[in-house]
């Protein structure tokens, strides 16, 4: 019998709620008809997907379709997997156990993901997954970049939502750089070239309160050392044959109110470093030629892909500048060491990559699990460069296996230490130890504590085993982290 609005509230003859027909579903929650609820669920700005338990695609919102750039309908009851590559779901309804709520990246947007279990009388029947946009944050690289002064050509180009990743060895890393942009103290970022050091000089500066004024980038590799000093100081009047008249001001200058990045500071002259160690003390600096010091006011961030504690060794770095820099230490992780990011990484990439070439080639499942194992020697760089030589050379739309170079689908394992045999007893164990270590450091995310108990040993034998085999660098206890704030 219809009431006063119409609808006949005694009648259930009607599809069920899984029926793809969004204007017939009429079965009851309650008191209300489901193509009302239906309704108000894409009204809702938060992603809602719905999963059964044999991890198939129930219901998505309107929310959760734009957010994954797909259209209503287009998934219902096919298989999890194709908006689920990391398969944190699935795992879930296999096993039970609730994944955490974190940040995820759709379509180079960053939400936050939270599970929610369905369940009847005890049995788990499905989950729904909410997903909610982050907010845009005065983070995001536009609009922070717009808000800089207009005067100044040196401006920061990524923000933390630029740096991709769910690894737990990135998750960690994103997070210290967030926890170091708060604080003026300085950072040094530790990685294997092509790693992103930039990225996260860049990020850290957006993220801090120096963000609206200048990010000056120093190259120290790609600088003589005859012209460093007047590089990094500037330098007066006069000062040597072929300067300018009205002298130059250096980049720490230029950086007044912001942050220099150092990058490559393992490359810096050791007369450099000791010119460079009191300027950070004293905060001032003085130009070649000149006698008149002048108060600076920056923060400064450097990088490295070299071991500076060997070079501490070596006597080719200063011990008290190492002091100086390694206020709060970011270990940024090799690609091999994340290979769970790649198919992310790859995404964000080929999407970056198609947009700009004009073209529409994606990657096969088959390619990204092919590509997922692979070492990456040369890291991001590396991947970025062969994701668009494929897009450019690859005339299909889609990239199977087959397409990628021989090298790549060789290249599965894990890079080895030495490829030559070796039939020297003491040196093979010498090898084994080091591999064992260096597996069980990044297993834990460089927690020595953690990788002495998962090898065995003492953590005093420990850390003589890491200094024997070269190990030190970048390898912190979580109660060192905490100091630095």
């Amino acid at each position: 019998m219809p009431d006063d609005s119409g609808v006949d509230r005694g009648s259930h003859d009607h599809p069920s709620y899984g029926s793809k027909s969004r204007d017939s579903r009429m079965a009851r929650v309650g008191d209300e008809p489901i193509d009302l609820i239906s309704r108000v669920y894409d009204a809702l700005d938060q992603g809602i997907l719905v999963v059964s338990h044999d991890c198939l695609i129930s219901h998505y919102n309107a929310a959760y379709a734009q957010l994954r750039n797909i259209s209503a309908d287009e998934l219902l009851g096919k298989p999890l997997e194709l908006l689920d590559r990391r398969n944190s779901i699935a795992a879930y309804l296999r096993t039970g156990k609730l994944p955490l709520s974190k940040p995820v990246d759709f379509e180079q947007r960053r939400n936050q993901e939270t599970v929610v279990p369905i369940r009847e009388g005890g049995r788990l029947l499905g989950s729904m997954v909410l997903v909610t946009p982050v907010t845009a944050l005065p983070t995001d690289a536009s609009q922070r970049r717009r808000a800089v002064n207009a005067k100044s050509p040196w401006t920061a180009l990524y923000a933390v939502d630029d740096i991709v990743g769910d690894s737990p060895a990135m998750q960690y890393a994103r997070q210290l750089a967030l926890s170091a942009a708060r604080v003026d103290s300085t950072v040094l970022l530790l990685g294997e070239s092509g790693t992103g050091k930039e990225l996260f000089a860049h990020a850290i500066h957006m993220a801090s309160k120096r963000a609206q004024a200048p990010f000056v980038p120093v190259d120290c590799s790609a600088i003589s050392r005859d012209l460093l000093e007047a590089e990094l100081f500037g330098y007066a009047p006069g000062a040597f044959t072929g300067a300018s008249k009205d002298g130059k001001p250096g980049k720490f200058e230029l950086a007044e109110g912001g942050t220099v990045f150092l990058d490559e500071i393992g490359e810096m002259p050791m007369e450099m470093q000791a010119k460079l160690l009191r300027v950070l003390q004293e905060r001032r600096i003085v130009r070649v030629g000149g006698s008149t010091p002048i108060d600076i006011d920056f923060r400064l961030v450097a990088a490295t892909n070299r071991h500076l504690e060997d070079m501490v060794q070596e006597k080719t770095f200063r011990h008290d500048l190492l002091y100086r820099l390694d206020v709060v230490r970011i270990d940024i992780p090799a690609l091999r060491d994340r290979g769970g990011d790649v198919p992310m990484l790859l995404e964000h990439a080929w999407h970056k990559k198609s947009r700009e070439l004009g073209v529409l080639t994606t990657f096969s499942q088959s390619a990204i699990d092919v590509l997922s194992r692979y070492a990456w020697p040369g890291n991001m760089r590396e991947l970025l460069n062969l994701v668009e030589r494929l897009l450019v050379i690859v005339p299909k739309a889609v990239i199977t296996p087959e397409d990628l170079p021989l090298y790549v689908r060789q290249g599965h394992g894990d890079m080895q230490v030495s490829e030559a045999p070796t039939f020297d007893l003491k040196e093979a164990v010498a090898i084994a130890e080091q591999q064992v270590i260096d597996k069980a450091l990044r297993h834990v995310q460089g927690n020595r504590n953690a990788a002495a108990e998962l090898v065995g040993l003492s953590r005093a034998s420990f850390y003589r085993k890491l200094k024997e085999h070269g190990l030190t660098q970048g390898v912190r206890d979580p109660d060192d982290i905490e100091v630095a704030f």
